[in-house]
């Protein structure tokens, strides 16, 4: 057949000429059409499908077969068969657990995973602890009571005896087994486990009995027995312990066997009662072995022993007087003597109870340390003005502490009065002042009805502190805030010296009483100030200058002389300073005028407090600046003036010249810290009188 088809486009006539060929079919000679059947197919969407309890979801069936679904028990699907596509309904009963849904049909298959997800159903534990003993194969059961799905969570840091929880997840209700193997431990141990439905918890703590503990054996040897000393030792043989453990003892004193008193618990073999017992008196005495277990504690048999009047040890917080000779030497008088009007303080911090032996370190340096006092003048002139007094104070650790501050130190060392060296190239020492001043007042007279009191009386005896340890460094603090006395200063001051009782061996810097005489005998007792040199070439700033002042009015810094402030030229006022210097605005002037101490060279020298520009000392070598062995000219005056004072007497300069036998200065030492003090002295710390945290002057 022939078609013809025009298309007029753009006015071309285009022809295009389409043979069809066809058969037919009519009668015989022709062949017949045959129609290929199409492929069997069957698929599924999605292919997982999550469900929680009696929720529902679909599938969707893409199929041209006909076709069934078969599902795992408890759930249900609508229709369960059909032909072609579909939309099927698949849903999940109330306690199921997943499964594979399986479409088939014609040779072909297609499945869905199914999954169960937890509901957040109530849930409820029979019990929310299981108790069991100690042994291995115990175990115990508790019920699950939930309406969903749950699971059980063990703690990350598992004991060791928790072996297993079974079943660990399930649906509905169920009964739970804890299996544990032995405790190893010969104390109580618990743990928890967690079951979770959905967002719902409950909890299950399981408590094991502690392993058998073995008590060590009971204390033997005990001493003393018979009579003893009313401050005795206290010693006794150690006990063994069966399973190895650490063990502690406690003494336990009584005077009737009634009524115990313990003393401090010990890991030692010995101990010494802090506080000294009764004289002549009869004492029970028991010690208690205890490594700290169930079952491990055990007592030694009860001794006794009768004190006498005698003891060889100081007690915590003892206090001992001694009057000082005109030779500088002392002599103990029983506690109470009428004292001298001049009183001085001693103690001690970083010595251990077993150093306060009569004759033992704490003795033999404090001796050295009062000695090295009134070794200089003007101390020496008027000793016998002076008593002094000693007080113990036990430190559970010998030696001082390292750090920024007392409070928190870097390297502790357990003492009293937590003396704490500030490390590095510093001298700087500070300590708990409270508690300083707490034992000060065990001298007769010093503690008042309250802590003004005490401070007040505290203000006219300075306070030493010697440090066990062997370290250069040394540091006094002045608190201050009570009203000024006297013609002749302050001396309303609570000094707190505190120094080492050695120094390093070779470090050169000397003696260690040196540093004593410097922070007690010429901050503590004289109130004086620094007057070496820092920073040669910078003056005095004027940001510190009201503070040096209200200083100088309770009486400190007498020895140093600040000229006023310039407004016009910005600086100390300048005028004969900038010409050779002249005395006559110090308070030394009086004394530079005297003949007897020409040889002393008393003038303006520049350079003081740290400072070298805008501020003065009076001579070129002082104790003050490197601790050599001479206060210089004004300061010997104001120390007197306060020996005179506290004595009730007034100073006059014709009594201090007729006795002064110092009048020459043969040092001549520069006011820079020499060479071999390369670490960095600070000046004395300052305090209000509620003893707060101290500052520096700088």
């Amino acid at each position: 057949m022939k078609t013809i088809i025009r298309n007029l486009l753009g006015g071309v006539l285009l022809l295009s000429m389409t043979i069809a060929l066809s058969s037919s079919s009519c009668g015989g000679g022709g062949k017949p059409n045959h129609v290929t059947p199409a492929a069997s197919s069957l698929s599924v969407s999605p292919a997982t499908l999550t469900l929680a309890p009696n929720a529902s979801s679909t599938v969707n069936v893409t199929s041209n077969i006909t076709w069934t679904a078969k599902a795992p028990a408890g759930y249900t699907v609508t229709p369960a068969s059909g032909k072609g596509n579909a939309t099927v309904t698949v849903k999940a009963g109330a306690s199921v657990s997943g499964g594979s849904l399986v479409f088939s049909g014609s040779g072909k298959s297609a499945t869905v995973a199914l999954q169960t997800s937890a509901i957040s159903g109530d849930i409820a534990l029979s019990t929310d602890k299981v108790e069991l003993t100690y042994e291995g194969g115990k175990s115990a059961t508790f019920k699950i009571t939930c309406n969903g799905s749950w699971t059980i969570t063990l703690p990350t840091s598992k004991p060791t005896w928790l072996a297993s929880v079974s079943p660990m997840s399930g649906t509905g209700d169920a009964t739970v087994t804890v299996n544990t193997s032995a405790n190893p431990k010969r104390e109580k141990d618990q743990t928890f486990i967690t079951i979770k439905s959905g967002t719902k918890s409950a909890y299950l703590t399981i408590y094991k009995d502690p392993a058998p503990n073995k008590a060590p054996t009971k204390p033997t040897g005990l001493k003393p027995s018979g009579s003893a000393e009313y401050l005795p030792e206290i010693s006794w043989n150690a006990s063994t312990d069966g399973d190895g453990d650490e063990v502690k003892y406690t003494v336990m004193l009584s005077k009737d066997k009634n009524t115990w008193t313990s003393l401090p618990r010990t890991t030692a073999t010995n101990i010494m009662p802090k506080e000294p017992l009764d004289k002549n008196c009869t004492y029970y005495m028991k010690v208690v072995a205890d490594d700290t277990f169930a079952g491990g504690k055990v007592e030694s048999d009860v001794v006794s022993f009768t004190t006498t009047s005698i003891k060889s040890y100081w007690a915590d917080r003892e206090v001992k007087q001694y009057n000082i000779n005109s030779d500088g030497s002392f002599t103990e008088v029983a506690l109470g003597t009428t004292p001298r009007p001049v009183k001085l303080i001693y103690t001690g911090d970083g010595y251990t109870q077993d150093l306060y032996k009569y004759g033992g370190q704490f003795d033999q340096e404090m001796q050295k340390g009062i000695l090295a006092f009134f070794a200089y003048e003007p101390y020496k002139t008027y000793a016998e003005y002076f008593t002094v007094y000693v007080v113990a104070a036990y430190s559970n650790e010998a030696g001082m502490s390292v750090g920024s501050s007392w409070q928190n130190p870097t390297t502790v060392v357990d003492t009293k009065f937590k003396c704490t060296w500030a490390g590095g190239n510093s001298t700087g020492i500070n300590c708990n002042t409270a508690t300083v001043i707490d034992y000060a007042a065990e001298v007769p007279g010093m503690r008042g009805a309250d802590a003004l009191a005490t401070g007040t009386n505290l203000t006219w005896s300075p306070i030493s502190i010697l440090i066990n340890t062997n370290q250069y460094a040394g540091t006094n603090i002045w608190s201050s805030g009570i009203s000024n006395v006297g013609s002749y200063g302050g001396y309303r001051i609570v000094s707190i010296a505190q120094t080492p009782a050695r120094h390093p061996v070779g470090s050169g810097y000397g003696d260690s009483w040196n540093t004593l005489r410097h922070e007690y005998g010429g901050h503590g007792f004289g109130l004086l100030g620094d007057e070496y040199v820092y920073y040669s070439t910078t003056s005095f700033p004027q940001s510190n200058e009201a503070n040096f002042r209200a200083w100088q009015g309770r009486g400190t810094y007498c020895n140093t002389y600040l000229p006023e402030w310039d407004e016009t030229g910005a600086t100390w006022r300048a005028g004969e300073m900038e010409k050779t210097p002249e005395v006559a605005g110090a308070n030394w002037k009086t004394f530079a005028d005297k003949p007897e101490y020409a040889a002393a060279n008393i003038q303006l020298f520049p350079g003081s407090a740290t400072y070298g520009l805008g501020v003065y000392r009076s001579e070129q070598g002082s104790c003050m600046i490197n601790n050599i062995p001479h206060f210089n000219t004004i300061s010997r005056w104001k120390i007197y003036c306060r020996i005179m004072e506290t004595a009730g007497k007034t100073p006059t300069v014709e009594d201090f010249m007729s006795r002064d036998v110092d009048k020459t200065n043969t040092y001549g030492s520069a006011p820079t810290k020499s060479s071999h003090n390369h670490k960095y002295c600070e000046g004395p710390l300052l305090m209000d009188a509620e003893h707060r945290m101290p500052y520096r002057l700088k």
